[in-house]
Parts: structure tokens; C-alpha cells; sequence
């Protein structure tokens, strides 16, 4: 693991964050002293860019009352916005990818497993679950229940499968063998998988946005927890994996702070810029 006291904090102008597992707690709860890190840091001119798997209206309202972003890259990437929630981009599913997804999903559909996706600022699922509740609460957003055979011509930002990691497996090998090379694919969690149009992820989000500030990744510093966001530690100056990450994904970048529980962002940040 690289030594933090390597960095030239003067270059890092850019601050990127996923949310759940990174800035949000099990509870979805926000750290005062990550709050206030973040604040003290932009009064210094830092950007502050939160980038996740969530939509901008999930994002921006569990943010309300604690800090103003900068920009959000959102669904993965799939969704760019800048300052006060001006969109600069959006990459979302190809509607010749929809029949693929839906067999998919009646392919896998049990209780134990909910199959949903994002059409505006509305998460629509087929079949019930026991997962729509837990799934409701974590997003801040009611589901709706229709068909996905009704969503031809809308334009949809991702699919997401939420239920066992092993089921996830399977059902991932076979999007990615059925959509002819039109999906993309992560983990958010070891119970999230998130599909979105090939091409789309974190990384290459953050890069979009950041070429709307005029800056670049070598000039950021990125924190994640997941598979998700492992594309994005690895690409910017300052890659930070959170301490309640998978070893996995601590082996692959070059640095880990403490846990989400511990304030790890707040903490590596403390230390790299001197507060």
C-alpha cells in the first residue's frame, strides 16, 4: 500500500465519492465529521463529485442538508450532471438490449429476488419480491409494478437484480451471452448487480465530468467500496478503498483508509491535505 504522504495534495482538485458503504452508513446516514471535512474542503476550492450507483434524485436527496455537490455522476456513469443538477451526458440502455433483460429477469424471477429499473426518476419491477421494501427504503424511492414489455421507447438508465450472490452469478452469465455485446455489468454489492449500456461506468463518468471542469483524473482523489468503483480507484491520481471493501478490491488500488463507520473519507482526507 502506497504511503499518502506521497501525494501533492496542491494538484488533487477534485474529490470523488461513491455513496452507500463510503459516505452512507448501513443506516444511510451521513458522518458529521465527514460532512464537515467536505465543506471545509470545498471553502478551499476543492470540487466535490459524487459518483454512484443511485439516480440523481436518490443521490442529491439523502445529500440535502449536509453538502452541496459539485457534480454527480450517476446509475455508474450512465447519468452526468454538474452544478445545480444541469445534465452534461446521458448513456442509457439500448431499447435492443430490453428483450434480453426482461427474459432475464422471468428467467430468475422468485421471491428472494427483485429485478427492477430505472426509467426517469421511477424504479419499475415485473414481479414481487420481498426485496421491494428493503429496496424502497435504501433508494427513497416507491417502485412501481408493470410490465417491462411496456417500457419499449422509454429510456431506461440501468437494470438492477438485487438477491444471492450465486443467482447473481448466473444470471449475469447470461445477459452478458444474450445482449450481444450492448450491456455492461458490476457488483455494487455482493447482492447488487447493476447493468448498464456497454461502455458506461464510474470511471469513465468521472472523465466526462471532469473535462467539464477543464481538469483530469490525475487530478482527483476517488473513494469506493466495490466492485463498481474498482474501474475509478484505479484510474485516478489517488485511488482509496474503503476499510470495509472486500480484500479484493483493497489488493488493487494503492491506498485504504479506515471503514465508512470509522469516517474513513474524512480521515484520508485529514491527513493528505493537512486539516
Amino acid at each position: 500500500m502506497a504511503d499518502p504522504k506521497t501525494l501533492d495534495s496542491a494538484e488533487l482538485r477534485f474529490i470523488a465519492m461513491d455513496m452507500d458503504g463510503t459516505i452512507l452508513d448501513e443506516g444511510y446516514q451521513l458522518s458529521p465529521r465527514v460532512v464537515q471535512t467536505l465543506n471545509r474542503l470545498q471553502r478551499q476550492g476543492k470540487k466535490l463529485i459524487i459518483a454512484t450507483g443511485r439516480i440523481y434524485a436518490a443521490a442529491h436527496g439523502f445529500l440535502r442538508g449536509a453538502f452541496e455537490p459539485d457534480a454527480f455522476v450517476c446509475t455508474n456513469g450512465a447519468d452526468i450532471y454538474g452544478p445545480h443538477g444541469t445534465r452534461i451526458a446521458a448513456h442509457h440502455i439500448p431499447e435492443q438490449a430490453l428483450p434480453a433483460l426482461a427474459a432475464a429477469g422471468r428467467h430468475h424471477a422468485g421471491h428472494e429476488l427483485l429485478f427492477c429499473c430505472y426509467a426517469g426518476d421511477q424504479w419499475i419491477y415485473e414481479h414481487p419480491s420481498a426485496m421491494v421494501d428493503f429496496y424502497e427504503k435504501r433508494s427513497g424511492v416507491r417502485g412501481l409494478r408493470q410490465s417491462f414489455d411496456s417500457l419499449a421507447g422509454e429510456s431506461i438508465q440501468k437494470f438492477l437484480a438485487i438477491g444471492p450472490h450465486e443467482t447473481l452469478l448466473s444470471m449475469r452469465e447470461e445477459i452478458v451471452n444474450s445482449a450481444d455485446g450492448l450491456l455492461e455489468t458490476a457488483f455494487s454489492h455482493e447482492t447488487m448487480l447493476e447493468i448498464m449500456a456497454s461502455g458506461v461506468s464510474k470511471r469513465r463518468g468521472l472523465e466526462e465530468c471532469l473535462r467539464y471542469f477543464d481538469g483530469t483524473l490525475d487530478e482527483a482523489v476517488a473513494f469506493g467500496d466495490a466492485e463498481n468503483d474498482l474501474e475509478m480507484l484505479k484510474a485516478v491520481k489517488a485511488g482509496v478503498a474503503m476499510g470495509n471493501s472486500h480484500a479484493s478490491i483493497q489488493a488493487e488500488v494503492p491506498f485504504v483508509t479506515e471503514s465508512v463507520d470509522e469516517d474513513g473519507v474524512a480521515r484520508f482526507l485529514e491527513r493528505i491535505f493537512g486539516l
